[in-house]
């Protein structure tokens, strides 16, 4: 027994509709580390720059991380090794609420 033939606008859509699912997960992702941490989204967003670009860093798999997200490194329980990886953070009084991005 033969497949259909697969078409190609069905797999572009499915890929257009994961995509899209996909991102409002990770704009809600940050939504609730704005919630439980939320110097930590602060200190991203003006570090980052901006929202969007603040919730992917927090998704990717890094190195530092031993190739897991930030989210997996909270999960642990590990919230200074988040602050010590983001980008141009300048270590200081974490407690303190305090920060300077370079």
């Amino acid at each position: 027994m033969r497949k259909p033939p697969v078409k190609f606008i069905d797999i572009a859509r499915e890929i257009t509709r994961v995509t899209s699912m996909r991102e409002q997960l990770i704009l809600n992702a940050f939504d609730a580390l704005e919630f439980r941490h939320a110097t930590l989204a602060q200190t991203l967003l003006e570090c980052i720059g901006n929202r969007q670009r603040a919730a992917h860093w927090m998704c990717t798999h890094q190195r530092a991380f031993g190739d897991r997200s930030a989210y997996e490194v909270l999960a642990d329980g590990d919230e200074d090794s988040v602050w010590d990886e983001i980008p141009g953070y300048s270590v200081g009084d974490k407690s303190g609420r305090t920060t300077s991005c370079v």
